[in-house]
């Protein structure tokens, strides 16, 4: 998959990056650096502007992002993303010019204690996984911007119907989804009902959990949702 071409071309831009990490793709055999738009030097998120430029009308033939002064080994997130993309990850580590290579296969982290990951490990991403997981029902895969919420938009309440939910106003039942504000002038954070009294969510910047719903939780829950499948006659 790699070419020698390929290999110095990314090592030269993993250590321009380093200590941030550095992300691209394979573009016909070819290392295309792309912009990296995380705030966290230890994680990547393609900048979609700079994606669509320079990959238009070419087919993306593998994923590439670098590890600095860590082992090329992928994380839960990494192997995620590798399942969302559909395509092989190449996981190169900085100075050490080593790198493994990923492939879909069907991979689920699990759901609690991952790690966070705009786009694949954040708080929707683990209300899919939980919520096929305890119900069956795959829910729809939405992009969203970085920081989407700080933008104007406000995705939740305008794509939460898309995703076949209802808002409701009776007891909480199990697998029902709590949308909440937090430090937001939107909402921006779902979380998963399960029964007695927990919820499984997902914030930013931290690991995945499973905790008692009350507090402040309970105060900044603004939209209490029903998935269709889920209604009782």
């Amino acid at each position: 998959m790699l070419t020698q071409p390929a290999l110095l071309q990314i090592n030269a831009a993993a250590e321009a990056a380093q200590p941030r990490e550095m992300c691209g793709v394979l573009v016909d055999g070819a290392f295309v650096e792309i912009k990296n738009i995380a705030e966290d030097d230890r994680s990547f998120l393609m900048c979609p502007r700079d994606l669509l430029a320079k990959t238009k009308g070419h087919k993306i033939e593998a994923i590439v992002h670098s590890h600095v002064y860590e082992q090329p080994i992928a994380s839960d997130a990494d192997r995620t993303g590798c399942e969302h993309t559909g395509v092989p990850w190449v996981i190169f580590s900085w100075p050490n010019a080593t790198y493994s290579v990923i492939e879909p296969m069907g991979y689920t982290a699990p759901l609690v204690g991952r790690d966070w990951c705009h786009g694949s490990h954040d708080c929707y991403g683990l209300l899919r996984d939980g919520f096929k997981a305890y119900t069956g029902v795959e829910l729809p895969y939405f992009e969203r911007s970085w920081e989407w919420w700080k933008t104007g938009e406000n995705i939740i309440a305008e794509q939460f119907g898309e995703a076949g939910f209802i808002q409701v106003d009776d007891d909480l039942q199990h697998c029902d989804v709590l949308i909440l504000q937090l430090r937001s002038p939107v909402p921006n954070h779902c979380a998963l009902f399960l029964k007695p009294e927990h919820i499984l969510h997902h914030i930013y910047g931290r690991k995945s959990s499973m905790d008692i719903y009350g507090g402040l939780y309970q105060k900044a829950t603004v939209l209490h949702l029903r998935h269709k499948e889920l209604i009782r006659d």
